[in-house]
């Protein structure tokens, strides 16, 4: 009998090989689904570097936080910016500003802080000219994220400058007839701009008001004459403000004085030829005098106000425009009361007995014996006591002549503010 013949063991056909490769992908995927995430693998990720991604239950991916935005004005690099600006710190409205710091060309903080609204930082007193700061500001995000920004600005130059000088000086100590008075170099155009930049503070306070002669020269004093033992503060903030002709001030500073314990009055009497003079309203000494020749060289009248002090000076008759009338190098104990050349001062050349306290024979001056003058000298003349002349033939002293302010009455006072008209 026959065998029947093995079948071959023939390789899988292509159709065989793709129909197994499916079945198995089938296979996987089914296995497979629902289940990777809880692994950690990620199912899609987020923008902002894959800050985002799937949670970890497998729910929709978090949402980015933006970093902290910060806009800082002056832009960086800014050129020429005011001494008198501001820095503006603009974040975004889920932000907050940690700290601003603004740093000098010295390496030095400015002093200085944020205003009310918490964006705009003004420094203590205006920038420097011409100088280079540089602002660092930190402001974090709603989940606590720090971005620092830095921006540097340059102010503006000042090339045609104007400065003030002042009297009286820092820490001294003044009768109670000194006014404040502020001179200018050049000439002021916006005399309101630089009035209102000045301030005067008196403890205990008491009234007063700037008054400007012509456009160089302010000056300020109270109603009355001010109290004794009063401190002063005087502000002169001033660095940027345009005086109205392209120039602009640098300065910025304050000074301090004090007024006497003693109010001093000497009051010159041109009829009696006697001066009498006061310590807080009690009269301590009456001196004979003698006063200008009338109608030649009448003594000036009105009020006036000690300005300098010599214990022996030179007087020309030149020098005030009365010619060659005398020179004399050794005046003793000579007290200036006005600019024009009013002195009250002693005389060794005229007989005493026949002088003072009897004829006007003065070219305008206050004069008494050596002994008188070197008492009034060192009693009744500390800058800023008052020198009344009474019964004068001659017009009341103008009041920008030395320190006449207190000539005007208060109304034609504060009529000269520029601030206030």
């Amino acid at each position: 009998m026959s065998r029947a013949p093995k079948p071959r063991r023939g390789r899988p056909s292509w159709r065989q090989l793709v129909a197994l490769l499916l079945g198995a992908m089938l296979l996987a995927t089914a296995c497979s689904s629902g289940g990777g995430d809880k692994k950690g693998g990620s199912s899609g990720g987020g923008t902002g570097g894959g800050t985002g991604g799937a949670t970890a239950g497998g729910g929709s991916p978090s949402p980015t936080v933006d970093p902290a935005r910060v806009t800082i004005t002056p832009v960086d690099q800014a050129q020429g910016v005011e001494v008198t600006s501001t820095v503006h710190v603009e974040i975004g409205p889920e932000d907050k500003l940690d700290s601003l710091k603004v740093i000098n060309a010295r390496g030095e903080e400015v002093d200085g802080g944020l205003d009310g609204d918490g964006k705009t930082w003004k420094p203590k007193q205006p920038f420097t000219f011409g100088s280079e700061y540089t602002v660092n500001a930190v402001a974090s995000n709603k989940v606590g994220q720090k971005t620092p920004s830095t921006t540097k600005f340059t102010t503006v130059t000042n090339d045609k400058k104007i400065t003030a000088s002042f009297f009286p000086e820092n820490g001294s100590t003044v009768g109670v007839g000194q006014p404040v008075s502020i001179t200018f170099n050049a000439p002021v155009k916006d005399k309101a701009a630089v009035e209102k930049a000045l301030s005067v503070t008196a403890t205990p306070a008491i009234e007063g008001s700037w008054h400007w002669f012509g456009t160089q020269r302010v000056d300020y004093r109270p109603k009355d004459y001010w109290p004794v033992n009063t401190s002063v503060k005087v502000d002169l903030n001033l660095r940027g403000i345009d005086a109205g002709n392209g120039a602009k001030f640098e300065q910025f500073k304050s000074f301090t004085f004090k007024v006497s314990s003693s109010k001093t009055v000497s009051v010159v009497d041109v009829n009696t030829k006697t001066m009498k003079v006061y310590k807080n309203d009690q009269m301590v000494k009456e001196i004979p005098v003698t006063t200008g020749e009338v109608p030649a060289y009448a003594t000036w009248g009105g009020k006036m106000v000690v300005q300098e002090k010599y214990e022996k000076t030179r007087m020309n008759s030149q020098t005030v425009g009365l010619g060659s009338e005398y020179d004399i190098n050794d005046v003793p104990w000579a007290t200036r009361i006005t600019t024009s050349g009013t002195f009250v001062h002693g005389n060794y050349w005229s007989d005493a007995a026949s002088t003072f306290g009897k004829q006007n024979v003065s070219h305008g001056c206050i004069s008494m014996t050596p002994d008188n003058a070197k008492w009034f000298y060192d009693n009744a003349a500390s800058p800023g006591d008052i020198v009344e002349v009474v019964n004068a033939k001659e017009d009341v002293v103008a009041a920008d002549n030395g320190y006449g302010d207190w000539n005007l009455s208060w109304d034609a006072w504060t009529a000269g503010s520029a601030a206030k008209a």
